[in-house]
């Protein structure tokens, strides 16, 4: 008499191909998720570095504070971690600030960008691991 229905042996080989297909997907989709979010961090500092290049263009030299800047650009500064080199630049000190400094990090690689702690400055970013 044959009964119907699947054998353990079938359900193993069944779940095991399962699982063989899905691992790879799951790790892809985490994958790109990664990269979205590295990508948007490098969409926000190339914003971030338009607007002091704007600011630049008006004025001869980089803010000295982050105020000076559009209040959307200045949040953005701010959370990079914004400082105008060299230390001490500004209409105070009548030293103009000729480069700035922005940091942030990224999870892995980005195109050239190797990942890990980055920096951003007014010849372009840079990574080290």
């Amino acid at each position: 008499m044959k009964t119907k229905g699947i054998t353990l042996v079938e359900g193993l080989i069944a779940g095991g191909l399962v699982l063989v297909l899905a691992v790879p997907m799951v790790l892809g989709v985490l994958d790109t998720r990664r990269r979205s979010r590295d990508a948007s961090v490098v969409s926000l500092v190339r914003q971030t570095q338009a607007a002091l290049e704007a600011y630049r263009a008006r004025t001869a030299s980089y803010p000295e504070r982050t105020d000076l800047l559009r209040s959307d650009d200045a949040d953005l500064a701010d959370a990079l971690g914004y400082a105008p080199e060299p230390s001490g630049c500004g209409s105070v000190s009548a030293t103009p600030c000729q480069n700035y400094r922005l940091q942030f990090a990224l999870e892995g690689q980005l195109g050239a960008l190797a990942g890990g702690s980055c920096t951003a400055e007014r010849t372009g970013l840079s990574c080290s691991q």
